[in-house]
């Protein structure tokens, strides 16, 4: 389910999880302030859902364990935050706080290509209700509604084929002159 920012509450997730659905909905950062990691953590949670290490560093992602599904992060050796050789490592769940931790991290190559289709159905919707002037008619009835949305729709497939077609003709064109001139 893709759904924008304003969307974006704890109670929604849930839903869509209990629903089986995985949620991709982007973070809207209402809070500027750190939350305190679960238990008893000196990590902190930014508003992104990056923890950050007692020395105030964000943790690099450090991949994901499939099996328990929860996503690693670690702290470089240098910041001094743990005694431990390759730095601190810290755990997050998506069951812990799924507004924070998607099971999709919004970082990824996955997330974006995903994302991408709410951006498309946006052009469409902006195309539906300025280009064809959708919501500025008045309607007596739901059924001259629906039949203005139908009409609508058969436009919006009209200019995507005739934008298909104008493509094909012009390479049919080309060969033509080619042909000619030859």
């Amino acid at each position: 389910m893709i759904l924008d920012a304003a969307h974006d509450a704890e109670p929604i997730y849930l839903l869509l999880e209990h629903q089986g659905m995985e949620p991709f909905i982007d973070l809207n950062v209402r809070s500027k302030k750190n939350t305190p990691g679960k238990g008893e953590s000196d990590i902190q949670i930014s508003p992104t859902g990056i923890p950050i290490c007692p020395n105030g560093n964000k943790m690099k992602p450090n991949g994901f364990d499939k099996k328990l599904h929860r996503r690693k992060w670690r702290c470089t050796p240098a910041c001094g935050c743990s005694t431990a050789k390759y730095g601190r490592t810290f755990y997050t769940k998506t069951t812990d706080d799924p507004r924070l931790f998607p099971r999709t991290s919004r970082d990824s190559e996955t997330w974006k290509l995903v994302y991408k289709r709410r951006t498309s159905i946006e052009r469409s919707n902006k195309r539906e209700k300025v280009d064809y002037k959708l919501e500025s008619g008045r309607h007596r009835s739901t059924m001259t509604w629906y039949i203005r949305i139908y009409a609508t729709m058969i436009c919006q497939h009209k200019d995507a084929w005739y934008v298909h077609q104008e493509q094909e003709l012009k390479g049919v064109r080309f060969e033509m002159e080619a042909f000619i001139a030859a």
